[in-house]
């Protein structure tokens, strides 16, 4: 599971990444949007949102909300996964802001100016002592009354990336500036992630 990531001690560098979809081993890209997102996207109700889709990868996730009508900003530091994401929206035709960007030092422009951040292989890939951070993050860049949604990956298995995500832990890590709206196990994963839960918070208006 983790031979196709860096070693917990380089996740902090983008050098590591980069390196991952130099060599081709990037297992967890999964070609696509996982079934969670297709159904949340089919049954969201509302007018267009502006969403965030931080650790974007190359991009399958903010290509699906972008083709669903959104306006999407994708952030990844690993430039091959920046330009795989600009080329993959380029080929299914819609429009979505890529930045390379470290996701713990983003742009003052973006604060305050999200409806979601939808996420998924960001949280575990990122080391447990930046967490807190992350969370924080989430709360400055997201407009009050926005909501996070996490595919997060109960695996129990020691080490990382990807590190082990349990409920406890997010509940608890998001419950200072978040109220937590649902968090569930996913029914249709796809057979490599077996686990899966669907986090979503929101910030308070």
């Amino acid at each position: 599971m983790a031979d196709d990531c860096p070693k917990s001690d380089d996740v902090m560098h983008a050098e590591s990444w980069e390196q991952r979809y130099v060599e081709g081993t990037t297992g967890w890209d999964l070609g696509g949007p996982p079934p969670a997102l297709v159904a949340l996207l089919s049954g969201l109700e509302g007018g267009p949102r502006r969403v965030l889709v931080p650790g974007c990868g190359n991009g399958h996730d903010a290509v699906a909300w972008a083709k669903a009508g959104h306006d999407v900003v994708a952030v990844d530091y690993a430039p091959s996964a920046v330009l795989g994401t600009r080329q993959n929206a380029e080929a299914a035709g819609v429009e979505v802001d890529v930045r390379q960007a470290d996701l713990f030092a983003l742009p003052a422009d973006l604060d305050g100016t999200f409806d979601a951040i939808w996420e998924q292989t960001c949280y575990c890939a990122i080391h447990p002592s930046q967490r807190d951070a992350y969370v924080e993050v989430c709360g400055r860049v997201l407009k009050p009354g926005g909501r996070y949604h996490g595919l997060l990956w109960n695996h129990g298995q020691p080490g990382g990336p990807p590190f082990d995500v349990t409920p406890d832990d997010v509940r608890a890590r998001f419950a200072a500036a978040f109220e937590l709206e649902s968090l569930a196990p996913v029914a249709e994963s796809v057979p490599s992630r077996a686990n899966e839960f669907l986090a979503t918070f929101r910030r308070p208006a």
